[in-house]
């Protein structure tokens, strides 16, 4: 069967757009799942909120070495194999209060002994049902960049990768906004049921359309110490940062000996790496200078995406004075104004990026990005209050002026961090060899994930730490009666840690622009001759 790229860039691009949906999907219906299950909310949230980090984990965990497993036993395998974990694990999700639900309760009694709470036993089951659909959506992502890799020839994948990047950026950016809207008309099962049917025709026709199409494999074996080592690294620094302490605002109980854990094994790690004869990553490609300076700048675009999604919520909720629904509509509205456009956005940087190439499309989005961070720093709290009376129906021309200017710095950082997807995995990819391109696209993503861990347990960190000194500088010699100039002393310090956050940001973004302009080669230079048509997929 001859090569038709475009159809299976469509076919592949959708799994990991559903997957990527999974990723922020429940988060917007935990309260419903709480009350289906009957759990009380003091007691039950911070086990709750691990159907959202245990997806998280799984999800980075799966790509550390999956997209290396595809390299050596074949993409179109891997890839079906992804498709099956997902729907076992989406079932799994949607039956959690039945069958799995009485599973895991005779498990409990078998370990445990006594009579587990059954509605504990079936928020477990979906726990256990996300982090299994997580290991196949992450392992989707490196592969499909791995896979269109192999289909394009280096001149031509810019934008094909770019189009993988906007829609996993799309999936994550449109999960809450989907599961709040399906709640409304159905139960929250229904999130899960709707993906066996999807999944299940997405297998047939990939399948179908993944045959007679080469694939560079490597020879050897993968590197399942290092596997291991790599996953525990990253689950050690994901919570150790806080990935699993739910509602609270301090730091779990076991964040030190969690980053202890974790520099261990990442240690260990680079010493096996050096040693083994086939690496799950080899260090080696480090030596290239696109894909030490692209993965450097992809460590600081990660870093600048979470002050993004963080300084939106807390400016509203605080400064804004909305009540908990206003304050998340509006944050989400305004969040749009962000995320959407940065997942837009990565489908002309993959255009600019065959034609102008990786530095100056890299260097233009991190500039682009600069800018709307600066602008995102001049926000003035009255803003916050102007842009809730804007979506309720009640802004005046200042408050939409107002609200315009939040959304101008908005539109400008997402439009400058979603130019810099495709160069940045074009030049990764590129940079290495054909029988490397999985490990290459799971390196792309893990970096940027790994930014974005830093970046929300150093902000919080930063802003905790920041209004608390604002606040008792505001509040000396203030009676704890005087509640008006509490209120104002609260808005004053959130205004300002906010607009520090974005300045934070801002120098990260001309931090970023020193690896930006290190890449070389134009992507029409490349080191690997395009995948012939007419052979055997694997």
């Amino acid at each position: 069967m001859k090569s038709r790229p475009g159809l299976i860039l469509a076919l592949v691009c959708l799994p990991v757009f559903i997957g990527a949906l999974d990723l922020t999907i429940i988060s917007a219906v935990l309260p419903a799942v709480i009350a289906d299950l009957n759990i009380p909310l003091q007691t039950g949230l911070d086990d709750a909120a691990w159907a959202v980090n245990g997806y998280l984990l799984a999800y980075a965990v799966s790509m550390t070495f999956m997209g290396r497993v595809s390299d050596v036993w074949g993409r179109r395998r891997v890839y079906l194999i992804c498709l099956v974990i997902f729907f076992v694990g989406s079932w799994w999700g949607a039956a959690s209060g039945g069958a799995p639900a009485e599973l895991a309760y005779r498990v409990a009694r078998l370990l445990v002994g006594g009579r587990p709470d059954r509605s504990l036993m079936a928020l477990y089951a979906l726990i256990f049902g996300r982090v299994v659909q997580a290991f196949g959506a992450g392992a989707m992502v490196p592969v499909s960049m791995a896979l269109v890799a192999d289909l394009y020839p280096p001149a031509r994948r810019a934008l094909p990768l770019g189009i993988v990047g906007a829609v996993d950026t799309a999936g994550w950016v449109l999960g809450h906004l989907y599961g709040g809207i399906v709640v409304q008309f159905f139960a929250w099962p229904f999130l899960f049921w709707i993906n066996l049917p999807v999944v299940a025709l997405m297998f047939g026709l990939t399948a179908w359309a993944l045959r007679g199409l080469s694939s560079v494999q490597s020879e050897g074996r993968v590197d399942w110490i290092g596997a291991g080592l790599i996953s525990l690294a990253l689950v050690g620094l994901n919570l150790g940062l806080g990935a699993g302490e739910g509602a609270s605002l301090s730091p779990p109980p076991y964040a030190a000996p969690a980053l202890l854990i974790a520099a261990i094994c990442f240690a260990l790690f680079l010493w096996a790496e050096r040693r083994v004869t086939n690496p799950l990553l080899d260090l080696r490609v480090f030596a290239e200078r696109n894909v030490s300076a692209a993965s450097g700048m992809n460590l600081l675009i990660g870093f600048c995406l979470m002050v993004g999604l963080v300084s939106v919520p807390l400016f509203i909720n605080v400064a804004g004075r909305a009540d908990s629904g206003q304050g998340a509509l509006v944050s989400g509205y305004l969040l749009s104004a962000f995320t959407v456009p940065m997942a837009l956005a990565a489908i002309p940087g993959g255009w600019l990026t065959e034609r102008l190439g990786y530095r100056w499309t890299a260097a233009s989005g991190v500039l682009i990005a600069l800018i709307g961070f600066i602008l995102m720093s001049r926000w003035q709290s009255e803003m916050a209050g102007q842009a809730v009376a804007v979506v309720v129906g009640k802004g005046t021309p200042e408050a939409v002026n107002g609200t315009l200017q939040m959304i101008a710095g908005l539109l400008l950082a997402g439009v400058g961090l979603g130019l810099t997807v495709a160069p940045i995995g074009t030049a990764v990819i590129n940079g290495v060899a054909e029988s490397e391109r999985g490990m290459a696209s799971a390196l792309v993503i893990i970096l940027r994930l790994i930014g974005m861990s830093v970046s929300i347990s150093a902000l919080t960190a930063y802003g905790l730490r920041r209004s608390t000194e604002i606040s008792r500088q505001l509040l000396e010699g203030v009676a704890l009666t005087d509640f008006a100039r509490l209120a104002e002393a609260a808005l004053q310090a959130v205004t300002r840690v906010t607009a520090e956050m974005a300045l934070i940001a801002a120098a990260v973004c001309a931090a970023a622009l020193v690896p930006a302009l290190l890449l070389g080669r134009d992507p029409k230079v490349g080191q690997s001759p395009p995948i012939q048509k007419g052979e055997t997929l694997t």
